[in-house]
Parts: structure tokens; C-alpha cells; sequence
């Protein structure tokens, strides 16, 4: 498992990198002859893991390691490359799941939570993208998978109620907010912000005016 994870960590961090470095992050809690040891089985074991693809793919000299070559693709790289080009749809079906799912330590989360967050403005910019079109149906999708990556984000819900209400689904909207105030009162102990508040009594207001006066309740 810390092959795997060193393996990860390369990837997402490529070119050389100084061995010491790379095992006192590893194994900060040991002697650095033992960190360096444990380091030099690491990369035994991914080398012997790319069998034949290792020669290319993993760098390893005696003061540094690294992940690279021309023939190495790594997604999270290329979603970067595709989003920094403004290949917005192509760098979206790179994503199909958690990055790094089932790996557990602790500075996965920094780079998960990156990625997230990146993943949410790509999502946004391609809504955006669909409103400029009139094309409210797929915004909306965009924007429900953008909710979906962190439902307590009060940004992304307030997107989904603007785009539901626009889309003449006032109900819809007020049920957004319903989920996002008792997810954030059960989980969170909070209530939704006031721009949250404020944005949800306009919904409410517009849905009133447009509404038949003979259908109003008393």
C-alpha cells in the first residue's frame, strides 16, 4: 500500500524529485537510513509492478526518483491540460470518480480537495456555458452534478435554485433550498447564509407575482 501510494504521489507530482525528500515525507517519524531504506523498497515494488513499462516510466538514480517519460499519460494531468486549453468538455469525461479512490493517507486529501474544487468551477463554466445558449435543461444538469460533489457548498446550491427558478421550476428551487437548510441544520448545526436566505425570498416572491390572483389562497 505505500508503493501504491508513493506511485500516486509521483504521478500527480511529475518530474525528479530528491529522494530524501521524497522519504522523509514518506516516513517522517524513522531514521533516514531507514526512510531511504523503506523508499528503496517502494520503488522496487512499483518497478516490479510496470514490469516491462518500468525502464521508460519510473526514473530512479541514486539521489532522485520520479514518475515521466514521453509515453507516460496521467488523467489528472491531462484534465488540467484539457481545462487550461479550454477543451472544457473533453477534460469533463476524464472525470469518472474520486481521484485517487481507496487511497487513504493523509495528503491525498489535499489533492482530492483540489481537484474537487477544480472539477466544480469546470462544471460551472460549462452551465454557464449551456445559459449563454439558452439551453437551461443541460445547465441545470451541470449544475445538480456540480451540488452533487459537496452538497454543503452554498455557492453551487444557490446556482441550482437560480437555474430552476429561470426555468420557471420555482417548486423545484424552494425544494433545493429545503434539502440544503436541513442537510446544513443536521450536519453542520448551521443555518444557510443570508445570500442563501435573501436569494430563496426573491424565488418566493417572484413565484407569488406570477401567480393567477383568482388561484391565490386568502
Amino acid at each position: 500500500w505505500r508503493a501504491r501510494s508513493l506511485l500516486a504521489w509521483l504521478a500527480l507530482n511529475p518530474g525528479s524529485h530528491q529522494r530524501a525528500d521524497v522519504a522523509a515525507r514518506f516516513w517522517p517519524e524513522v531514521l533516514d537510513s531507514s526512510a531511504r531504506a523503506s523508499l528503496r523498497n517502494a520503488i522496487w515494488a512499483i518497478r516490479r509492478s510496470l514490469d516491462a513499462e518500468a525502464g521508460e516510466a519510473l526514473l530512479a538514480t541514486r539521489e532522485r526518483v520520479g514518475l515521466g517519460g514521453p509515453d507516460v499519460w496521467i488523467d489528472a494531468a491531462a484534465f488540467r491540460d484539457r481545462i487550461d486549453h479550454g477543451r472544457l468538455e473533453e477534460a469533463l469525461e476524464l472525470c469518472r470518480g474520486e481521484l485517487l479512490a481507496g487511497l487513504d493517507d493523509e495528503w491525498v486529501y489535499e489533492y482530492r480537495d483540489a481537484h474537487r474544487d477544480l472539477l466544480s468551477e469546470l462544471l460551472e463554466r460549462i452551465a454557464a456555458q449551456a445559459d449563454a445558449r439558452a439551453d437551461l435543461a443541460s445547465a441545470i444538469a451541470y449544475t445538480r452534478r456540480r451540488v452533487a460533489l459537496d452538497p454543503l457548498a452554498e455557492d453551487a446550491q444557490r446556482a441550482l435554485i437560480v437555474r430552476l427558478a429561470a426555468a420557471g421550476d420555482c417548486p423545484g428551487a424552494l425544494l433545493a433550498y429545503a434539502r440544503l437548510r436541513d442537510r446544513l441544520r443536521r450536519e453542520l448545526g448551521i443555518s444557510p447564509s443570508q445570500q442563501t436566505r435573501e436569494l430563496v425570498l426573491q424565488v418566493r416572491d417572484d413565484a407569488a407575482a406570477s401567480e393567477p390572483t383568482g388561484s391565490r389562497e386568502p
